[in-house]
């Protein structure tokens, strides 16, 4: 069975075939493979196992060499085989070693315990233990701080310490990165002074842990201090530091010293390699890469796939895919390990070349390489990017698939984003239901995916459901809610939320000061975004366009106008959506000159190519002052297809000005593209008020034949927090006799006062 995919949104036709993981055995050829059973795995694994333990239990006289028994324990620690582990435990057990042999092979337990994650297990074989050495404490020191349990590691020093046990080099290289787990650099400083009174001042190996401890606490200046102790600078040390600066965001300092290692003489590895490939990719600088690249090709080490992967890493990150691509095809086409392959879709993605990776990917998994959650994420990332549903629906399918593993939290709210971007609000709500663990980005992801498809009631029901649960909303989420408060107009609640974000210290971010304007713009208070605007101190282009925008919905063109000049004069760049806003204006100003003038000069003077929409606003601009053949000819002329948006602007103004002849016109030109029953309704009503009833009346005839219905206005207002909504000819409202009964008593009032209203548009 395989996954049919198709690629080309805008070919159909091109399938690749995305094949469904069955195991992770691998076939370069197109022979058939006899895959073995899991239990078939197991049973050849036992007999090896087996095989080496009588090896050591068929020695004469019964006088055990623990050699191959250590070797055993390294190799289940290596691969974190715990049942090979815990079968050499087993013999150890049942067999007569001395007391030195047996401290040393239960050493080497308690560690390869430790390394495949069974710290429990390692813990009952040190307390079991009659004797210990300064290597039983180390190992559960370091086990501890592997597995995550820091507090451990520290009791076990404490302990070593007042039982008397004398600190060796690798004990306090071990308790550096307990230090570092525990975020403590006060503890680290007193085993500094340790190290430095037991005379470990010129132990490099000490040394360089001191530094590496420094660096990971964000001490970067004491780091540096320690590395400029040292006598002798070893590759280790200058590994450290160069890590060290990268680690700490210093990426040119990182790069000048990894020149001054390879000045001084050192010859870099694969881990200085790495580290300053990691710096250049965040100073993107392509050149720097390639010098990086270059000496990792000279050195034989382009293959390696850390070092491969961090290249590829370091050149998407630079902005050039070419160069990271050529590193991959050069070296990793065949590579059956997943990180260089992750590398590159991930780069792919993240540069907005989608097509590209989900291509990549597809061929990952025709080599039968296995994805893990970052392959996920990153191909998620780039489905969300296409709104390729049909790919979503069948990655979904891979990963339930793939085991409850690679269900983590991160790729839960891939998965949802991907279907929030697709239009699919449903299957999002369902991956957010089945969610055992949330976090923001869940609540955020599910806010959002409302928010952008208008369902903004929605929206703010969610977020009153999320901070009932007590999470606490990041500027996203709230720039999602601002969003919903002011499609619904709820100005009192934007208010509410306004006070939310200046107690939660927010008010100052980019994202929710543009928000805020926006919001009391449309929520019709112009005053309180002219003061939100004012007060920010730094706006940028989406804050000075939010209040050009809300200018121009109020039809103070003026304003707006006199806003965008100020915005020049400071030099701000104005991008299509600013100029889109001005446009905006000069139409509902009936200032055409303007309107035109900064149409003309889009490219000229901002580098901005004119969209549909730019050309809209010009055909409204002559729409509104009655100069239709003026649109008309402007449309003519335009450089790009017109779209339906263009002629249903033309039909709405002959509907307005009684061209009936151009608004037939129009219409067709709608209904060939996207026929909707809102072009009916138009040309309907311009029949109407030209006088042309009997046309009117039979286009109604034709809605009615061919089924096309006219959808409900719809109205709502909010009281007491709730959302009440009103459709035209609306019965379903709990409270409509009152509804009625009050607008009945509304109508009598205005036909009191000289009202008529006016019936010939009414359809």
């Amino acid at each position: 069975m395989s996954l049919t995919i198709s690629l080309d949104l805008s070919q159909p036709s091109h399938f690749s075939e995305l094949p469904t993981p069955v195991s992770n055995y691998k076939s370069r050829t197109s022979t058939t493979v006899t895959i073995p059973s899991q239990s078939t795995r197991k049973t050849n694994s036992t007999i090896k196992i087996k095989s080496s333990i009588s090896t050591v239990a068929n020695q004469p006289d019964k006088k055990y060499q623990i050699q191959p028994l250590i070797d055993l324990l390294r190799d289940s620690a290596s691969k974190g085989s715990l049942r090979q582990a815990k079968a050499v435990h087993g013999f150890v057990l049942k067999s007569p070693f001395s007391e030195k042999e047996l401290l040393i092979l239960l050493n080497h337990l308690a560690n390869s315990y430790s390394k495949c994650s069974d710290f429990d297990g390692a813990r009952r074989i040190f307390d079991k233990m009659s004797q210990r050495n300064i290597f039983s404490w180390t190992v559960m020191i370091v086990g501890s701080t592997e597995n995550g349990f820091f507090v451990d590691g520290f009791n076990f020093i404490s302990q070593m310490l007042n039982d008397g046990i004398v600190l060796d080099s690798f004990a306090l290289s071990a308790i550096m990165q307990t230090c570092i787990g525990l975020d403590c650099v006060e503890l680290g400083k007193l085993v500094h002074a340790q190290m430095v009174i037991r005379g470990f001042a010129s132990h490099t190996v000490v040394v360089t842990s001191i530094l590496n401890m420094y660096a990971k606490l964000g001490r970067i200046e004491d780091s540096y201090k320690v590395f400029n102790t040292l006598t002798e600078h070893t590759k280790v040390s200058w590994n450290a530091i160069i890590s060290g600066f990268t680690f700490n965001g210093l990426h040119s300092e990182a790069f000048d010293h990894f020149l001054r290692m390879k000045t001084e003489g050192i010859v870099p590895n694969m881990y200085t390699l790495v580290s300053v490939s990691k710096a250049v990719g965040q100073l993107g600088d392509v050149d720097k890469g390639k010098e990086v690249e270059s000496l990792a090709s000279e050195l034989g080490m382009e293959s390696n796939v850390q070092l491969g992967t961090a290249l590829i890493d370091m050149y998407s990150k630079c902005g050039s895919l070419h160069n990271a691509r050529a590193v991959f095809d050069s070296n990793f086409t065949d590579c059956g390990v997943n990180m260089p392959w992750n590398a590159m879709i991930s780069g792919y993605s993240q540069k907005k070349c989608s097509r590209e990776a989900l291509e990549l990917y597809v061929r990952m998994c025709q080599n039968d390489i296995k994805s893990d959650v970052y392959t996920y994420c990153s191909v998620l990332n780039a489905i969300a990017s296409l709104k390729h549903l049909q790919f979503g629906n069948q990655v979904h399918g891979m990963l339930l698939k793939s085991g409850s593993n690679m269900l983590v939290i991160s790729v839960y709210n891939a998965i949802a984003d991907a279907y929030a971007k697709c239009g699919a609000l449903v299957d999002v709500r369902k991956i957010f239901d089945r969610m055992e663990e949330r976090n923001i980005v869940s609540w955020t992801t599910l806010v959002t995916a409302h928010c952008q498809y208008s369902q903004w009631e929605e929206a703010l029901a969610i977020f009153s459901q999320m901070r009932k649960e007590g999470i606490i909303p990041n500027q996203f989420m709230l720039s999602s809610v601002l969003v919903s408060c002011s499609g619904l107009c709820f100005l009192e609640y934007g208010r509410q939320v306004h006070g939310l974000i200046c107690k939660a210290g927010l008010d100052s971010d980019k994202c929710i000061e543009s928000a805020l304007v926006d919001m009391y713009a449309k929520c019709g208070s112009v005053s309180e975004a002219e003061k939100v605007f004012e007060n920010i101190s730094n706006p940028d282009t989406v804050s000075w366009t939010a209040m050009v925008s809300g200018y121009a919905q109020h039809g103070l063109s003026e304003n707006a106008l006199q806003l965008f000049s100020r915005m020049e004069q400071l030099g701000i760049k104005a991008n299509a959506v600013t100029l889109l806003c001005v446009l905006f204006a000069c139409s509902h100003g009936g200032l055409v000159e303007k309107g035109l003038h900064y149409f003309q000069v889009m490219e000229e003077n901002y580098g901005l190519v004119p969209e549909m929409e730019h050309y809209a606003c010009i055909v409204d601009l002559f729409a509104r002052v009655g100069r239709l053949d003026d649109a008309m000819e402007f449309i003519g002329k335009m450089p790009i297809e017109p779209s339906e948006v263009i002629w249903q602007t033309l039909l709405g103004a002959c509907r307005v000005h009684g061209n009936i002849e151009l608004g037939e016109f129009a219409a067709r030109k709608v209904l060939s593209i996207r026929p909707d029953s809102a072009t009916y309704v138009l040309l309907s009503n311009t029949y109407i008020e030209s006088g042309s009833f009997k046309d009117g009346h039979m286009l109604r005839e034709v809605m009615k034949e061919q089924g096309v219905r006219k959808e409900p206005g719809c109205s709502w207002v909010s009281v007491g927090g709730r959302v009440h909504k009103f459709y035209a000819g609306d019965q379903n409202h709990p409270q409509k006799d009152e509804v009625y009964a009050k607008l009945e008593e509304l109508n009598v009032k205005v036909k009191s006062m000289g009202y008529i209203p006016e019936l010939n548009i009414l359809l």
